[in-house]
């Protein structure tokens, strides 16, 4: 048992602190901040700041990992007490990265990010039995300013899927799983955490009056929940339900882990991992594929260019749909608050409104606002199921979808009916040389009809 220096127990604080959370937090807080006075201060913040505010099991993991980071930065040899100003300014320093690093600036994403906890933690720390709302500074923490930055988004223009580019994950990526939380990501411009904590309960299967099917799923995120229809990703929705380990149980995580992580959510660096692979070794290894055509290959080589992460999702969606729908309704469907500035980030952010305008102007493109159609299900004129875009066949009633596939069928069944006349002829040849076989046997008086 582990023990403080006044013997109190930190193996049960860092238990009840992690509750529900990864080994990862556990074994950070237990193992590698080695300091347990630190410890065990970073588990009754915990335990107080969730007295005061409803805290998220993911915000409560990165305060978690954030404080821990921070008493492992000095060696774990400063008590938090301890702490000065020149402390916090040298780590808060040690995120700043140079121009040619960092060109867009996402570095002071994270500074900021970690000024703000540090800020609250330190507030706590020095007035603990004071209302949030009223704590003091503390001096070393005082005129820390929270920086800024020019650019609106971490993200390029070049940064962005676009429809093209999902099509081809799709065509190629093995996993029906990691299918559907890519097209659902496309679908719903969900935050990742959002889907990673629905149920097989959350999604609704509807048919409209004219028998068109989508679904409605009710997210829970930073502003309360909403419900959403998805509409392109139902194929792969209902293609993973086929092979998830429980869809008999309505209660079991959706997009959940396999093998020891079965039935439990995935989490946010878990899908990061998962992107991360498909990017360093699994597409790069398409392009040594023979089977794979060459101009998917080149395809292949642009997208690799870009941000593969599971938020890169949500902004290459709400980018899209920002030239689609009006403002308010965009705050709706991304679960934005009636004040948020995060519109700002996505309205015209592809920056080429004037340019297609010119080229309206002189007859090289038309005005096209709607969305594309290339991630839009192919219905069954049959039984009205949503396939997949590239579906050859009707994966409710095997009805032909496309021309390669109905002209398949018909070689098929030619070459069947030209098999089962080969048979016949066979058949005849053989009835024909028993026949004669019999009766050269017969008149040789070898058989007799006795």
């Amino acid at each position: 048992m582990k023990t403080t220096a006044k013997g109190i127990d930190i193996e049960r604080n860092v238990e009840i602190a992690t509750e529900g959370l990864t080994m990862e937090s556990y074994n950070m807080l237990d193992n590698r901040v080695t300091n347990k006075e630190n410890a065990l201060i970073i588990c009754n913040y915990i335990n107080s700041i969730r007295s005061e505010v409803n805290l998220s099991d993911n915000y409560r993991q990165d305060i978690i990992m954030l404080l821990s980071r921070f008493s492992i930065y000095f060696d774990n040899a400063i008590l938090f007490k301890e702490i000065t100003r020149g402390n916090i300014l040298s780590y808060l320093d040690s995120k700043r990265k140079t121009q040619e690093a960092d060109c867009l600036h996402r570095w002071i994403g994270t500074y900021n990010t970690y000024r703000m906890h540090l800020m609250r933690f330190f507030k706590w720390l020095y007035s603990p039995d004071i209302p949030p709302d009223n704590r003091p500074k503390p001096s070393i923490i005082q005129n820390i300013a929270q920086l800024k930055r020019k650019e609106k988004s971490i993200y390029k223009p070049t940064d962005l899927w676009i429809e093209e580019d999902d099509a081809l994950f799709l065509k190629y990526c093995p996993n029906p799983r990691d299918k559907c939380y890519h097209a659902m990501a496309r679908d719903s411009a969900a935050r990742p955490i959002e889907l990673l904590k629905l149920r097989i309960r959350d999604l609704v299967f509807r048919f409209t009056p004219d028998k068109k099917q989508y679904a409605e799923v009710l997210l829970n995120g930073k502003t309360g929940t909403r419900s959403i229809p998805l509409i392109d990703s139902i194929p792969y929705v209902k293609d993973w339900i086929l092979h998830h380990p429980q869809s008999g149980n309505p209660n079991s995580i959706f997009l959940c882990g396999f093998g020891r992580s079965l039935n439990r959510m995935l989490q946010v660096t878990s899908l990061n991992t998962i992107y991360r692979n498909y990017k360093e070794n699994y597409f790069p290894a398409l392009l040594e594929n023979p089977n794979v055509p060459p101009e998917d290959k080149q395809k292949i080589r642009e997208l690799l260019k870009k941000k593969w992460n599971p938020y890169v999702r949500r902004h290459s969606s709400l980018t899209q749909l920002s030239t689609i729908l009006k403002e308010h309704t965009l705050r709706q469907f991304a679960g934005w608050s009636p004040r948020s500035q995060m519109a700002e980030r996505y309205l015209h952010y592809f920056g080429s409104e004037s340019s297609n305008g010119i080229l309206e102007a002189r007859g090289l493109i038309t005005k096209d606002n709607q969305l594309s159609t290339i991630l839009r299900p192919k219905e069954c004129p049959n039984c009205s199921e949503s396939n997949k875009p590239d579906s050859r066949f009707c994966t409710k009633c095997r009805m032909v979808l496309t021309y390669d596939a109905y002209s398949e069928t018909l070689e098929k069944e030619q070459a069947k009916d030209q098999q089962l006349d080969t048979m016949n002829q066979k058949y005849n040849e053989l009835h024909s040389q028993i026949q004669v076989l019999s009766k050269n046997l017969f008149e040789s008086g070898v058989l007799t009809k006795d």
